[in-house]
């Protein structure tokens, strides 16, 4: 086991970017997602939305 990690210790680095990549994009759609759910209760209510907030959902 230890000479399998002396070969290949250089995929931790690899490794650890997609799973840094994978949790920006979990919080990036659960940005978005909460930003729908505002917007969602200002259409239940009847009222015009924030620009800020609709500029939040155009920006991707």
């Amino acid at each position: 086991m230890e000479e399998l990690f002396r070969s290949y210790w250089w995929l931790v680095f690899p490794l650890s970017w997609g799973v840094f990549g994978v949790f920006q994009s979990w919080l990036a759609y659960r940005a978005r997602h909460d930003a729908l759910d505002v917007l969602r209760s200002y259409a239940e209510a009847g009222r015009e939305p924030p620009p800020a907030l609709v500029a939040r959902l155009n920006a991707r």
